[in-house]
């Protein structure tokens, strides 16, 4: 029997749509839940005052393609990061409309229509800091990847930040906080000040390990900071990965109990592997430290 053309259209279009939108690539899938979500099949942006078409385009490419949680809020965000990313970072997203056009697919295909005022195009005069004692501004300055004169991008000034937080936390400062301040000038350039207060810096206390005696040794020799020693808080990751054919299937850096005394500045390391101790049962609470005050104390 003859299958009729119009049902065979219908099973190839069927089947693009499913191929085309029942997923997205890993590093534009921002869902928090991978059973919903919406999936950006086309941006279109109105509002804007000095952007050209090609730009705009460029723009509406960045979200194109990409999933994310179906929230209002979040996706208004989304679309002012855009937007500050190129530059714009006084950018003013003025209404958002989310127009999905499958509510059965998961995730649903949806086009966004935003209105924006774009402002002005802003580059990076200079970044100060204030409160930094352990590393000099020069090596803080050295971890974001902007020069004096290049746009000011959010996602690479947040880059940096982090970049001074790993700095932090690898010499023992995990109650490390900076307070940023931009200040835009009239020559469409920011200068971002960064405010420090770095906390305790925190070293090595005791090293317990709830394993098989012949177990426990061996993993015990393998750990390298000492009694005492600077705590480098990126040391338990590298520690995990370097030991994980001793360690049980499934154990990862977050199955690592860490515990701070606040007032000593130490940390104790608990590996629970095995329970030899009731005590050992239940995770210990880390202790919330106070926070550092300001970053002139």
């Amino acid at each position: 029997m003859r299958s009729n053309p119009l049902f065979r259209a219908f099973v190839v279009c069927v089947f693009l749509t499913t191929f085309l939108y029942a997923d997205c690539a890993n590093d534009q899938d921002h869902r928090s839940n991978k059973n919903s979500g919406l999936l950006i099949t086309d941006f279109t942006i109105t509002g804007t005052l000095t952007l050209s078409s090609d730009e705009l385009a460029t723009i509406a490419s960045k979200l194109t393609g990409s999933c994310f949680d179906e929230n209002s809020e979040e996706l208004e965000e989304r679309v002012r990061l855009v937007f500050q990313n190129q530059g714009y970072f006084a950018a003013v997203v003025k209404s958002l409309r989310i127009k999905p056009s499958d509510q059965l697919a998961i995730p649903k295909p949806t086009t966004l229509e935003a209105e924006v005022l774009e402002g002005q195009r802003y580059k990076l005069s200079e970044i100060r800091f204030t409160g930094n004692r352990a590393f000099g501004a020069a090596k803080l300055r050295r971890e974001f990847p902007l020069k004096r004169g290049d746009l000011f991008e959010k996602d690479k000034i947040a880059g940096g930040i982090d970049g001074i937080r790993k700095l932090y936390a690898a010499d023992g400062f995990v109650d490390w906080l900076a307070i940023p301040d931009t200040q835009p000038l009239s020559d469409a350039t920011i200068i971002l000040s960064l405010s420090i207060a770095e906390g305790p810096q925190y070293r090595m206390g005791k090293l317990e390990i709830f394993a098989q005696k012949e177990m426990a040794d061996r993993l015990r020799e393998e750990w390298q900071l000492a009694d005492g020693a600077v705590f480098d808080f990126s040391y338990v990751d590298k520690y995990v990965v370097a030991n994980r054919s001793l360690l049980p299937l499934g154990f990862t850096p977050r199955d690592v109990q860490l515990v701070r005394d606040c007032p000593g500045a130490s940390i104790e390391v608990r590996l629970v592997l095995e329970v030899t101790d009731p005590s050992s049962q239940s995770r210990p609470k880390d202790v919330e430290c106070e926070p550092p005050n300001s970053a002139s104390k």
